[in-house]
């Protein structure tokens, strides 16, 4: 080819070889960076509007729950402040039952929930602490044990560092599914789910959660909602309310 003969359009405008690698290590860059980013976000749980008041298919009949009160947020990252309650009016439940054994182990069946329960306390500032291990859930030892008068807590975790954690999939619960508490001594406990709520944090149903109750009862709390990444935490509370069944 003389110097003065012109390269067609083709050859003119074809990439050196140099071009076409630093365009795909581009590419390959750009897609590793979004991964990274998409697995800095956190799991956010569905909501419990969505899922949570329709009775699965083989579920019970939910009998009717005595109309309670309002709590303190228990389950978020870190624990969040517990409103101040006066339950002093309120009356004390007429039921009595023997002293029950204390939980070691909760299942929810419906949404895959089986853990090992750790005992909880409360923090220096009054408010309920968290399981230390994320995996696990947690019974809150001040309150009544579950099959007693009253209603027990558990709360959990709902992720941790982006993944789920043990109450990951609570708000999936339906009106009317089996939960199961074993106790200490080897006996169970089953109760039946009759409602289940998601609220704000800075609206939590304290008494509804906390106050008594004519028999004995169960609260499984977490978060929910969606998730605040300025603080760290979840907006809202899951909250499933459940009654034991008759033995």
């Amino acid at each position: 080819m003389s110097t003065n003969e012109e390269l067609s359009p083709a050859r003119r405008f074809r990439p050196s070889r140099t071009a076409w690698i630093v365009t795909v290590l581009a590419v390959i860059a750009v897609m590793f960076g979004s991964l990274a980013w998409s697995a800095s976000q956190p799991v956010v749980p569905a909501p419990v509007s969505q899922v949570a008041q329709t009775p699965s298919p083989d579920s019970a009949t939910p009998g009717q729950v005595s109309d309670g009160t309002r709590v303190p947020d228990a389950t978020s990252s870190t624990a969040a402040s517990a409103p101040a309650v006066d339950l002093s009016l309120r009356e004390e439940p007429i039921m009595t039952r023997e002293p029950q054994a204390a939980p070691v182990r909760l299942s929810v069946p419906s949404v895959g929930i089986s853990t090992n329960l750790e005992d909880l306390g409360l923090l220096d500032d009054g408010t309920l602490a968290t399981p230390v291990d994320t995996d696990l859930a947690g019974w809150y030892a001040g309150g009544p044990r579950p099959g007693a008068v009253g209603p027990a807590v558990v709360a959990g975790h709902v992720s941790w560092n982006g993944d789920p954690s043990i109450f990951f999939r609570l708000s999936e619960v339906a009106i009317g599914d089996a939960i199961t508490v074993e106790q200490a001594d080897g006996a169970e406990v089953n109760f039946r789910v009759t409602r289940v709520e998601q609220h704000p944090k800075d609206d939590f149903p304290t008494l509804s959660v906390y106050g008594n109750t004519a028999g004995p009862e169960l609260r499984l709390i977490t978060c929910g909602g969606e998730f605040n990444a300025d603080t760290g935490h979840f907006y809202d509370n899951v909250i499933v309310f459940a009654e034991m069944e008759d033995a």
